[in-house]
């Protein structure tokens, strides 16, 4: 009995140890391979952090401030091992979950960030509502949308009228084929006002083309962006934080015109050249900074380099459509041919582009 009563408390001994040793530690900080990384302004702060959880790999803040730093610097897969990491070592923080999943859908892995926020969700606090709503959103994205409505309507139960409970709400309408309910939800000027880039119009135009008014789904793709809105959530101000790279300035840069702060942003695209004049990503986003200042000739002229530069950037090519649409003087018939000419150009380029094929179709024969 003394024998195996020895040996239990050997093997308790031993449990203890590893569960301490490789449990409790905590694996070595993720790493970018040498030449991953380039940037002059990042790679110091990245050793920094890296250092930082290898001294003490067993706390939580030196691994989230690295896989935080990755994240801002848009080097997702490196964010998305060091936020791995984090999830195993902390499964029940919700941060974990949500800034993994996050990433992966960055990287085009929508059906991996479902699964890891539909994880995250179970340990969020009673009054976060930004897990719900991401991950019904999320769903609205791949047509699940009877799984979407419950989790939007665990967000509206929390806050029922922010942004993204109405633009989810709009969508779900416009998936069950009930255009005129999603106008009603989404033809509301502070709901328009506060979301950048034209992106209700977007909406909107579906909406009004499927409920059979032509006209306003024109005049609504007229106004639209190209892009979805970038939702900012409970940890995004501190993610923006860690952002130290030429990446993190032109993400800044992009914000900065979405909001039509153009002084600022003018300022920030000057430090930007800087250091990397010729970014087409940038130069797009000066010239848009000219349109929004009444300069749509410039602005015109400034894409139009950029296609001579690319004849297959439809990014650019779409910028300049739209904005000759808004020119008075290019609206004679002739320049009117100039412009479905664009928009034909695109379509031969990338015969998906939703965008184009509106505005080209709005066009009266």
């Amino acid at each position: 009995m003394k024998r195996i009563v020895f040996i239990l408390s050997v093997a308790t001994l031993i449990f203890v140890g590893y569960v301490f040793v490789f449990g409790g530690k905590g694996e070595p900080a993720i790493r970018p391979q040498e030449g991953e990384v380039t940037d002059p302004i990042l790679l110091p702060v990245i050793e920094k952090f890296a250092d930082a959880v290898d001294a003490n790999p067993s706390a939580p803040k030196p691994r989230m401030e690295l896989g935080m730093t990755y994240e801002a610097a848009t080097l997702n897969r490196l964010a998305e091992q060091t936020y791995n990491q984090y999830t195993k070592q902390f499964p029940e923080r919700v941060i974990g979950w949500y800034r993994l999943a996050i990433v992966q859908q960055r990287m085009g892995e929508l059906t991996k960030a479902i699964q890891s926020l539909s994880e995250g969700v179970k340990y969020a606090p009673p009054k976060m509502d930004a897990p719900n709503w991401q991950l019904g959103l999320w769903l609205i994205d791949i047509g699940r949308i009877e799984e979407a409505k419950k989790y939007i309507a665990n967000a509206a139960a929390i806050k029922p009228n922010s942004l993204q409970v109405q633009i989810a709400n709009g969508r779900i309408a416009l998936a069950e084929d009930n255009p005129e309910f999603a106008i009603e939800i989404l033809n509301k000027p502070n709901l328009i006002s506060k979301i950048p880039d034209g992106y209700v119009y977007q909406l909107l135009g579906r909406a009004y083309r499927a409920a059979g008014d032509e006209e306003k789904s024109r005049e609504a793709w007229g106004r639209a962006g190209q892009s979805k809105p970038k939702w900012g959530d409970p940890w995004t101000a501190t993610v923006m934080k860690y952002g130290t790279s030429l990446m993190a300035l032109r993400q800044e840069i992009i914000q900065l015109v979405n909001s039509n702060k153009i002084p600022e942003a003018r300022k920030n695209i000057a430090e930007y050249f800087s250091h990397e004049p010729k970014n087409r990503v940038v130069r797009r986003l000066d010239a848009m900074c000219d349109l929004k200042q009444g300069k749509a000739d410039k602005a015109i002229q400034k894409w139009a380099i950029l296609i001579k530069e690319d004849s297959k950037d439809t990014v650019s090519m779409l910028l300049l459509a739209k904005a000759r649409m808004q020119v008075k003087q290019l609206q004679t018939e002739e320049e009117i041919a100039k412009t479905k000419a664009v928009f034909e150009e695109i379509l031969k380029i990338d015969p998906m582009n939703e965008q184009a094929t509106q505005l080209l179709q709005s066009f009266p024969e």
